[in-house]
């Protein structure tokens, strides 16, 4: 059975994701490298780009009151630099790289390494953010309970990730662009993890699809949909799904 149609069958079982073989990377994360459709990209030198890919995450959280904030696989800083001075940032990140540009760019409390129980106190933060990182991680059931641990009672985990239940996935299949990260092990569809956040004890606030009104969103895009005839599938409506789950209130 193909990978998608492993992940496809997730909606008739418990579990929550398909398990993907890591694949070597022979550099930072963060340093340049090809992409799906065979361009060399440099990270650092689309930092505007990138921080407009995740303005609407900081368009949430500066709307919501003041409060302490965790990003975790923060990346080059793109969303922390975005956040209101008025809450108190720290950022965790397994990259070397990561850290040294970020640390340029924001005056968030920053920190090399992955989420383990106890880095932080429970109940410490207002907000955990893990945008582009369930999908890197090799147990995501502890990582998951970990945030529950460390958010506030009505604090919000903003957990964003691949769809691969999407139209783009289904009609591409093994072409489908985001199985193309090596670094990709945990397969998540949005019902998957809505399903997981839910039985973790969280409450689904909100789910989006970031495509229209992106970069992303393009006649190509849709035309390449309709053929299913390109190398690799394009970036599309539904191909990557952010939930945001509320730790319930005590009260």
């Amino acid at each position: 059975m193909s990978i998608i149609n492993q992940c496809l069958e997730l909606v008739r079982g418990e579990a929550y994701y398909v398990t993907y073989p890591a694949r070597p990377l022979p550099q930072d994360y963060w340093e340049a490298k090809q992409d799906p459709d065979g361009l060399v990209r440099d990270p650092t030198g689309e930092r505007e780009m990138r921080k407009e890919d995740v303005r609407y995450i900081a368009d949430y959280i500066n709307a919501r009151a003041p409060g302490t904030v965790l990003d975790i696989g923060f990346g080059l800083g793109e969303l922390l630099e975005q956040i209101d001075d008025k809450n108190t940032c720290h950022g965790l990140d397994p990259s070397e790289l990561a850290v040294e540009v970020a640390q340029n760019w924001c005056s968030a409390k920053l920190r090399r390494g992955v989420l383990e129980r106890g880095h932080y106190p429970g109940e410490m933060f207002d907000v955990v953010v893990a945008n582009h990182v369930i999908e890197h991680v090799d147990e995501p059931l502890p990582f998951v309970s970990e945030i529950f641990n460390i958010l506030k009672a009505g604090g919000d985990f903003i957990c964003g990730t691949p769809n691969f239940g999407s139209a783009a996935a289904r009609v591409y299949g093994e072409r489908f662009r985001l199985l193309h990260d090596p670094t990709h092990v945990s397969l998540f569809t949005d019902d998957s993890l809505i399903r997981l956040l839910r039985d973790t004890g969280f409450i689904i606030e909100k789910v989006e699809y970031p495509f229209f009104g992106t970069r992303f969103a393009s006649v190509d895009a849709f035309e390449s949909m309709v053929r299913g005839d390109a190398k690799v599938s394009p970036a599309f409506w539904g191909s990557f799904v952010t939930v945001v789950a509320r730790k319930p209130d005590h009260k």
